[in-house]
């Protein structure tokens, strides 16, 4: 069966994307979109392609056919370092923070294509010189403020406890104020409490922004997402609503399995 897009016109969407690497076909007409106001899941066993879609996206991966489209538009020419300045964020499986910057340097360099003098003059303790640099400065603590981390601001990331720093990372992909959030295995080394109040913060992101969801702590996919999309080897195999896809026979045998069925 080919599935399409959902019936309402998606903020983001892959339309028929290929990736082939060293001879290997990663994605193979993979169609998939995140309607407005949405969390929408990306789920699939391990070599399914789904960090695959989100390196398309981001830019990271150029395919060999298939487009983009974002906000009414298709991109043409997607370049990793100007992703926010598009209204577009990601996180990174793990944290990605940079150990010799404090919690607070990190979130602002989620916000640095927004200003003109950049993040790196401080970063190389060089003294603020753009009302903006200050303007990123608040907008990153009021974000941290909002996750619960303000009071770690100045502790370096090997200083915090695994859950902080993810929420530090999450507090990063979010200074930008994006149209869309990519979410790339954000439960990944949290416990069952943390991914209850995770749960909670994704939603309570939405209608405001969208968010696309890759994750494989099926709870927490089923209790967020409001379409999820299902890949195998590089193809869409399902898509629909949460009880949709928990009650879909290839779904349940190819990667749920009797957990999924629970």
């Amino acid at each position: 069966m080919r599935y399409t897009l959902p019936l309402t016109d998606p903020i983001l969407s892959t339309v028929d994307v290929c990736v082939t690497l060293s001879g290997l076909r990663i994605l193979d007409g993979v169609s998939i979109g995140v309607p407005e106001g949405t969390v929408t899941g990306l789920i699939g066993p391990n070599g399914a392609g789904k960090t695959t879609v989100f390196n398309v996206i981001s830019g990271f991966v150029k395919p060999a056919s298939g487009s983009i489209r974002f906000d009414g538009r298709r991109l043409k020419r997607i370049e990793p370092h100007r992703l926010t300045s598009l209204g577009i964020s990601r996180t990174l499986q793990g944290v990605g923070l940079f150990p010799s910057l404090t919690a607070l340097e990190n979130v602002m360099l989620g916000g640095s294509s927004k200003v003109r003098s950049g993040i790196i003059a401080q970063a190389l303790a060089m003294p603020w010189t753009d009302t903006e640099q200050d303007h990123l400065r608040e907008r990153s603590i009021a974000v941290m403020t909002e996750l619960g981390v303000e009071t770690d601001a100045e502790r370096l990331p090997g200083e915090l406890p695994y859950p902080i720093q993810k929420r530090v990372a999450l507090a990063r992909a979010l200074v930008s104020d994006p149209k869309v959030l990519l979410l790339d295995e954000p439960a990944g080394g949290i416990s069952a409490g943390d991914m209850a109040d995770l749960a909670k913060l994704i939603r309570s992101w939405v209608p405001h922004r969208s968010v696309l969801l890759v994750e494989h702590h099926m709870e927490l996919v089923m209790g967020v997402c409001d379409l999820i999309w299902v890949l195998d080897a590089g193809k869409v195999i399902a898509a629909g609503s949460p009880e949709d896809v928990r009650t879909d026979p290839a779904v349940l045998a190819a990667y749920l399995g009797q957990e999924g069925a629970a």
